[in-house]
């Protein structure tokens, strides 16, 4: 009778998904090899993401994304980057890693759990990117938000099976990881990890000419070429006679100053009454202002 109940109490658990001492669950009776609608949202998450990282490499190449638009705007910010890599490239090998989960780990118990720690991380991640989009940027993304729909999709999708699953340590472990993710990537945004190179002493020096000189160099925070034009002055960027003229976002009214010189294009140099709506390198702006020290070789 023993081992009649012993066996008889070993089904019923198996049918449960409830793994026998020292072993692992086994997948619970009617519950398939494969999860169909995780890999359907993963692989258009994915299709979404790499859109949007070909869309990177070709200007203009995506609808509602040219310039100035609220997904150009999130792209060039400091936050579409993580550790030098492009987020939505994070976005695609996530959902590639989802969707290899759902079609190929047969085990129940390993499929939940890694699924439920994919999805909870990227759709705690998107969230956050959401409201740093809304309240930093101030700017939104068409692409992010529905990359943002799809993660909410499979995070709802890994919650099946998560309580009979997944152990209570776990499900805390794998909702504080967007958390301690989220952070990462804020203090990486705020430049709070940067170390900052010691300036040229040539370009500084062409920087300050340049503020003697009383030349103006107009741009936004959110403008790539901006970024681009202080990028070729390295550590000397700071000295340069910048004027930031969206100091309240891309949608907030413009600086004062802009407004007066009748600023239409970023980044545009004011220079002895001239105006020059480009990026320009620091030997043209040598050249221009008559500047008669060295520059480092490009």
């Amino acid at each position: 009778m023993g081992k009649k109940h012993a066996r008889a109490e070993r089904n019923r658990n198996d049918g449960k998904g409830v793994a026998p001492a020292g072993g692992e669950a086994t997948a619970p009776a009617g519950i398939p090899a494969r999860d169909i609608p995780l890999t359907v949202v993963s692989l258009a998450g994915a299709l979404l993401t790499f859109v949007m990282l070909w869309g990177l490499q070709v200007d203009d190449a995506l609808p509602y994304c040219g310039a100035g638009s609220g997904c150009d705007v999130v792209q060039a910010s400091p936050w579409s980057r993580f550790l030098g890599i492009p987020l939505v490239l994070w976005g695609c090998l996530t959902y590639l890693a989802l969707g290899f989960v759902a079609l190929n780990v047969k085990q129940a118990g390993h499929r939940t759990r890694y699924a439920f720690l994919l999805a909870s991380t990227g759709f705690g991640v998107s969230l956050y990117l959401a409201a740093v989009s809304v309240f930093f940027i101030k700017a939104v993304c068409m692409y992010c938000m529905t990359s943002l729909g799809l993660m909410a999709a499979a995070f709802v999708l890994s919650l099946r099976g998560v309580r009979q699953q997944v152990t209570r340590t776990y499900r805390v472990a794998a909702l504080g990881a967007p958390v301690v993710l989220a952070l990462a990537m804020h203090a990486s945004a705020s430049g709070w990890f940067a170390l900052t190179a010691p300036a040229d002493p040539a370009l500084a020096a062409l920087a300050t000419h340049l503020t003697e000189r009383g030349a103006r160099f107009y741009g936004a925070s959110w403008c790539p070429h901006c970024q681009q034009q202080k990028a070729l002055f390295g550590g000397a960027a700071d000295q340069l006679p910048y004027v930031e003229c969206a100091p309240h976002g891309p949608r907030g009214p413009r600086a004062t100053e802009c407004e007066m010189a009748d600023i239409q294009k970023y980044p545009t140099w004011r220079i002895d009454g001239r105006s020059i709506e480009r990026v320009l390198m620091p030997s043209a702006l040598a050249r221009i202002t008559a500047f008669d020290g060295e520059l480092p070789a490009p």
